[in-house]
């Protein structure tokens, strides 16, 4: 059983499914995987676009309800991916935005240049909000390339590391290889997840991340990575 927790499985909100079809595929596709919960985090800019949270729960609604009559076996739960902007604390606090699974549990993303200042204002400044972080796909921000950046991050303010299912499973050259390999055996990878937008070219990959980690890591770490410390998380 897996738990999805960064998946853009609703239609017509951002960039990824384009219509309710697709979004019907996308369900297939996890339910095969055997992906057992799924975190619709579509994408947020709060204060440069307005998030529409109406059209987005309603399809969100419609998802679940296709899924059961279908018999996929999948629990769909709300939240989104936000872009970091200096609104973004306030938006979350008063409730415009959707957390992880109704939680007080947050998905951030930065831009991939993004001073390390910055990361460490966000986390500082939504933590002082009642939030805690989990950094989505921590593999592409310069500034945490540094595995001291990564446990500051960690340690001071009670960040949470995402890594995205392809990163473990592609070679992405050397360098980066050993970073991926270094963050998960120094414990600082708390969750996997597809990131999915499709069925084609981003499909949600979790059963084949969790074999990747599996013979690379072992079955205790596959299984915390896949499932359990999500499940932890979200309360789930």
């Amino acid at each position: 059983m897996f738990v999805d927790m960064h998946h853009h499985l609703i239609h017509g909100v951002d960039d990824g499914p384009r219509n309710f079809e697709d979004t019907q595929r996308m369900l297939k596709y996890a339910s095969e995987q055997g992906v057992r919960h799924i975190v619709a985090t579509s994408h947020a800019t709060p204060g440069q676009e307005a998030f529409d949270a109406e059209k987005y729960l309603s399809h969100l609604d419609m998802a679940q309800k296709w899924s059961d009559e279908q018999g996929l076996n999948l629990a769909i739960h709300s939240g989104c991916e936000v872009l970091y902007t200096d609104a973004a604390p306030r938006l979350l606090s008063e409730g415009y935005l959707p957390t992880l699974a109704q939680t007080w549990i947050t998905l951030v993303e930065f831009f991939p240049l993004d001073p390390f200042e910055r990361i460490c204002q966000a986390a500082r400044l939504l933590g002082n909000e009642g939030f805690t972080v989990v950094m989505a796909h921590v593999e592409r921000y310069k500034a945490l390339q540094s595995m001291r950046n990564v446990e500051i991050l960690r340690d001071e303010y009670g960040v949470k590391m995402q890594m995205n299912c392809n990163t473990v499973i592609s070679k992405k050259g050397f360098l980066q290889d050993r970073w991926t390999k270094k963050m998960i055996e120094s414990g600082c990878i708390d969750y996997v997840a597809s990131d999915a937008h499709n069925t084609s070219s981003r499909p949600c990959s979790m059963q084949k991340c969790y074999e990747v980690l599996w013979e690379k890591f072992g079955e205790e770490t596959a299984n915390a990575l896949c499932c359990k410390n999500q499940l932890d998380l979200l309360q789930l």
